[in-house]
């Protein structure tokens, strides 16, 4: 197994519990909070690799699980899930990226009809609207997943949920150390 499932259960418990830090140094929150946004990456793609059964980083946690007696660490997956959510919707919760995004797909959107059919797009109104009509679909689309991201970021990001999330976390990640 590549990634340790305690180990990344505790660093990100503790990325979690920025908020706490915070008040200590508001530049160790900020550091918390990027590490936070890399170590909530790992947390979802062992969580994806686990749930889907891969077994390509996350064998030895189906090891783990098998051989202990716990009851509550069969519980740590959807702790997992969350934990990597609210990590990595705390740093681009503020980020605008629907309009960025929907921009260059409708761009692309336009500039493959005009390269596949070029005797359909031979007039430039006509690619002005394909992209108009594309950017807004997309737009449209992305935009309610950026309400959505900023919704859960938002009710994630409040500090108790926050720090009940990461102490959560660091328990399962003892658990795990411990099997």
């Amino acid at each position: 197994m590549l990634v340790s499932a305690g180990i990344i259960l505790v660093v990100g418990g503790l990325c979690a519990c920025a908020p706490l830090f915070k008040r200590v140094s508001q530049s160790l929150g900020r550091a918390l909070s990027v590490l936070g946004f890399i170590v909530g990456m790992v947390v979802l793609i062992v969580a994806v690799d686990y749930a889907l059964r891969f077994n390509f980083l996350s064998g030895a946690i189906s090891d783990a699980l098998a051989a202990t007696s716990s009851p509550y660490l069969k519980y740590f997956l959807p702790a997992m899930i969350v934990l990597g959510i609210l990590l990595i919707t705390r740093p681009i919760r503020n980020v605008r990226w629907a309009s960025i995004i929907s921009l260059a797909l409708g761009l692309l959107v336009s500039y493959f009809l005009r390269t596949l059919l070029p005797s359909l797009f031979t007039s430039s109104t006509v690619l002005v609207i394909v992209f108009l009509i594309a950017t807004l679909a997309i737009y449209t689309l992305l935009r309610f997943v950026e309400d959505l991201f900023d919704f859960i970021g938002s009710v994630l990001a409040f500090p108790p949920i926050a720090i009940a999330v990461g102490l959560v976390n660091i328990y399962f990640g003892i658990l795990f150390f411990s099997v």
